[in-house]
């Protein structure tokens, strides 16, 4: 066992958990950690697996409003909600599938994350001040899943940009959070998928992918407990200070 190797791994899970969830951009914490500590060897594979430990947290931490939606699908309000994840997933496969190749390459740029963390920073401080009312609601779905592919840009934080876009368009805070959070499941599985084929399948790897995906699991389940609380207190746009900071600093370091 290569302990140097799964405490990488378990430093870059515990980042991957919290900034997924945290409005802070996972994508681009986990390429500056990977410069920071050296980390390159086959980094894609490793995302793809603490990824799908961030999948795991979120299914658990939404089981019952899952199932809830499951078991009453034919209800009026459940079928809506179903269809505004459907729309909203649109968007967000056309840019994965179109667009994905173009956008990975950003991926080892280390100076492009603080660019679009100030992005986020921004878009996140305009969600406590503005608000966008009589939008119709299949519109506010398209629109924030339009932003959940950009998202995929390291950098601008998935969930900051889906819950700012949802606040800004008058959906308010729980609902931004729970539509946000379950849009990322379709999403991350779609984008599993297509990276499948990239996956060693080796024993060798086996155990380390697999202790990134529990260590992602539990510090995911954590971060959101956190984050609903947060959200909760009306603090979310606290993470605009943090993301601006970093972005600064990003810029300074990685020029």
């Amino acid at each position: 066992m290569d302990l140097t190797l799964l405490l990488k791994i378990f430093l870059l899970s515990f980042v991957q958990g919290v900034s997924e969830f945290f409005p802070i951009s996972s994508s681009g914490h986990l390429v500056i950690f990977q410069e920071i500590i050296g980390f390159k060897t086959i980094p894609l594979v490793y995302n793809i697996f603490f990824h799908i430990g961030t999948l795991i947290s979120v299914l658990i931490y939404f089981f019952r409003d899952i199932f809830s939606i499951v078991k009453g699908i034919k209800e009026k309000e459940n079928m809506q909600f179903v269809l505004l994840i459907i729309v909203a997933s649109i968007p967000t496969g056309m840019i994965g599938l179109f667009f994905k190749d173009e956008l990975e390459l950003m991926f080892s740029k280390p100076g492009v994350v603080g660019y679009f963390l100030l992005l986020t920073a921004l878009i996140i401080a305009l969600s406590k001040y503005i608000r966008i009312k009589k939008l119709n609601v299949y519109a506010v779905a398209f629109t924030i899943g339009l932003f959940q592919g950009i998202a995929i840009l390291p950098g601008l934080s998935r969930s900051g940009l889906t819950i700012s876009i949802g606040l800004i368009l008058s959906m308010g805070f729980i609902f931004s959070f729970r539509f946000s959070f379950l849009l990322s499941v379709p999403a991350i599985i779609g984008a599993l998928i297509l990276e499948l084929d990239k996956v060693p399948f080796n024993d060798h790897h086996l155990f380390y992918l697999l202790a990134g995906t529990i260590f992602s699991a539990i510090f995911g389940l954590i971060a959101l407990k956190f984050l609903k609380r947060i959200i909760l207190k009306e603090k979310f746009h606290y993470f605009s200070i943090y993301c601006f900071f970093v972005g600064v600093m990003v810029l300074m370091l990685f020029k």
